[in-house]
């Protein structure tokens, strides 16, 4: 675990704008991974590689264009949920 990076890629502050002023109340739960770890978008915070999904940081007001977007961006995987 001592090698393992502690931050990820995250979006500029006028991406966080951008993203939160085009959020919807009822989006798609997703979450953003990199390398296997959850991913915290506005801090690029890494979990720990194993956490257990329940534990992990989900978004809830993305559509799905806007998280894959976002994924893009940051060049991670976006997981979105199939149970909405």
């Amino acid at each position: 675990m001592d090698n393992e990076e502690k931050t990820g890629p995250k979006l500029t502050p006028e991406q966080v704008h951008h993203f939160s002023e085009h959020s919807i109340k009822s989006g798609t739960p997703c979450r953003f991974m990199f390398k296997g770890r959850n991913l915290n978008i506005v801090t690029g915070a890494l979990q720990r590689k194993g956490v257990n999904v329940i534990y992990q940081r989900v978004y809830w007001n993305f559509d799905q264009a806007a998280a894959k977007q976002i994924a893009s961006i940051l060049g991670c995987k976006v997981i979105i949920s199939k149970y909405t």
